[in-house]
């Protein structure tokens, strides 16, 4: 009997696992269609964006989303709304838990780059937010 009840929670667990990561790689994929739909309506020529690039380390993932983050209020979008819906979906916990994925101290022990560091490139900022969020999403799989 007790063989039996283990055995049903470890389903259970497993099956929990697997939506909780289906969940984030759900949101994922939605923030990704955002962020092309975003980048329609952007003119890239106008504003400078401190663009963080993907050979940093492994550990800098959660830095770089912060600087991602607040560069999207300095987007000349055209659509606003879309703007701000994206602002919002980037702030989701599943982005950040999707990208962590080191321990606390492996994190403290790295060193990052400040926001500021990195260069400025309107065009690029687009591309490497969606390296990163399909860095993630393959992360998941």
């Amino acid at each position: 009997m007790k063989l039996l009840v283990c055995c049903l929670l470890a389903v259970t667990c497993c099956v929990l696992v697997d939506a909780v990561k289906d969940e984030r790689s759900l949101k994922l994929t939605e923030v990704l269609k955002e962020l092309k739909a975003l980048n329609k309506s952007v003119e890239h020529n106008s504003v400078m964006l401190n663009t963080p690039s993907l050979d940093m380390e492994e550990c800098c993932s959660l830095y770089a989303l912060e600087c991602f983050r607040a560069m999207v209020p300095h987007l000349t979008a055209r659509n606003k709304q879309l703007q701000h819906k994206f602002a919002k979906s980037l702030r989701n916990p599943l982005i950040s838990t999707s990208l962590d994925s080191c321990s606390l101290e492996e994190r403290e022990k790295t060193v990052c780059q400040g926001c500021d560091s990195y260069p400025k490139d309107s065009q690029k900022w687009v591309q490497q937010l969606e390296s990163l969020l399909q860095k993630a999403i393959s992360r998941l799989a």
